[in-house]
């Protein structure tokens, strides 16, 4: 891959601007929903970009990438406890 630190730096800070938008904010009605959505998206992104960097990297850039592939799984499961548990709990109170 072409260019490949800066796919990571696009991909990591795209994926950590979603995670806080999807967990921090409440501006309107669904948009926790549709940001953790798109976070979750990003995210498979991020993995992907990151994971090719650690096999092709070697030591500290190894250290580095290792940390870059295991975020987006940690943020990802964060966002689905945090936004679409209590969502999917909350249209089963009401029906």
């Amino acid at each position: 891959m072409k260019h490949q630190k800066l796919w990571m730096a696009i991909s990591g800070a795209t994926g950590f601007s979603f995670f806080l938008i999807a967990n921090f904010t409440t501006l309107f009605v669904g948009s926790a929903i549709i940001a953790g959505s798109l976070q979750l998206a990003v995210n498979c992104f991020v993995f992907l970009v990151w994971r090719q960097a650690f096999i092709k990297q070697a030591g500290f850039a190894k250290f580095v990438a290792f940390w870059g592939v295991a975020v987006p799984i940690v943020t990802a499961s964060i966002t689905l406890l945090r936004v679409f548990l209590p969502a999917a709990l909350h249209l089963l109170r009401i029906r």
